[in-house]
């Protein structure tokens, strides 16, 4: 049968209306949940070092592994710094040290990348994070500080501080619980954070669209919010991290197993590049069958400037098929993250640091 836009709008509201009920009854669940560890009948445990959780209310894409690395470099200067990770997406539920050699199926592709780019930080991947934090300081006394990736909804640890990173393109405030929407928790999640950051902000976004946001936050007087903007660096390849000099336009096979892609392929258009993008679900597991689309992709672009480029997330899957490529460029690109109002902000964290 031939979809036409009629039918495809149907569709669309017959599955919304299925779906609200079942957002119902998930929010009772979720915010039954929130209050029994609101009101203390199930505990929190606090920990005797300052615990640092990034998460956010909605199911990926918000970019909360680049804000890690941003807190990281921003105490590793002073402290001893520890990541405690769920690991999503790997194969294995038992505690694992991350290597620099680890697999992404072993420990997460997000854990291992951040290893790869911090070999002497400690990286702990388990999903039962009270037991995480309890291996860390019983194995490793040195650490002073633990960052919890991904760990908002994760109340069984009393963070002693929450930021909350939501996407600026899709704010929690105007989404909806899951299935009907992306949110895990009722929006009322957001009161538990100290900071809100608005990831993946356009530079030189309108001053009063960004106080129109902030507004809709309804932030109390302890709460602060900020916008991080994504910087992009030069291409690295994938087979021995060498950046690509050569300012130039390419032909780009992009491949990525992200949840939002659409920052980098603009970014990429807007410096002249032309784009043929494969594009994969987030924590896409690679396998020979994605290789070959991949090259027969990139041989069927007939410019003489192309390459392949992939994000740092995927970089740590797509290398164990490097003997596929050959002698073919392969780069992937290195993200950085920037916080406006830095200064505020690396007070803020480093306040609660020195004060826990």
């Amino acid at each position: 049968m031939k979809w036409t836009n009629f039918n495809i709008k149907t569709f669309k509201y017959i599955t919304h209306f299925l779906l609200f009920p079942l957002s119902f009854f998930y929010g009772i669940i979720t915010s039954t949940r929130n209050l029994l560890f609101d009101f203390g009948v199930f505990k929190e445990k606090n920990y005797p070092i300052p615990i640092i959780c990034i998460g956010n209310l909605s199911v990926g894409g918000a970019g909360k592994t680049p804000h890690t690395q941003y807190l990281y470099d921003l105490l590793k200067i002073k402290y001893n710094v520890a990541v405690l990770s769920r690991g999503y997406g790997r194969e294995t539920s038992a505690l694992q040290i991350v290597k620099i050699t680890s697999k992404a199926s072993i420990v997460g592709d997000e854990p291992l990348q951040l290893k790869q780019n911090n070999p002497e930080c400690l990286i702990v991947v388990e999903k039962n994070r009270n037991k995480g934090v309890q291996h860390i300081l019983q194995n490793f006394p040195k650490t002073e500080i633990i960052l919890l990736d991904d760990g908002y909804q994760h109340r069984w640890i009393k963070a002693g501080f929450n930021i909350l990173v939501t996407s600026f393109s899709s704010p929690y405030y105007d989404d909806y619980l899951m299935p009907f929407g992306r949110l895990r928790e009722s929006k009322r999640g957001g009161t538990r954070a100290n900071a809100v950051i608005f990831s993946k902000s356009p530079e030189n976004t309108n001053p009063t669209l960004k106080k129109g946001m902030l507004e809709k936050l309804n932030l109390f007087s302890h709460q602060k919010a900020y916008f991080s903007v994504i910087k992009y660096h030069k291409f690295k390849s994938i087979s021995n991290n060498t950046e690509l000099e050569e300012l130039d336009k390419y032909s780009i096979t992009l491949v990525s197993g992200i949840s939002n892609a659409k920052p980098l392929t603009e970014y990429l258009k807007e410096n002249g590049h032309n784009i043929n993008h494969l594009e994969y679900s987030d924590h896409h597991n690679y396998c020979l069958h994605d290789i070959d689309n991949i090259l027969a992709k990139h041989r069927a672009e007939e410019s003489t400037k192309k390459l392949i480029l992939t994000t740092e997330k995927d970089a740590t899957k797509l290398r164990q098929f490097l003997h596929h490529f050959n002698d073919i460029n392969f780069y992937y690109i290195p993200i950085e993250i920037k916080i406006d109002q830095s200064e505020t902000f690396k007070k803020q964290i480093l306040d609660y640091v020195e004060k826990n």
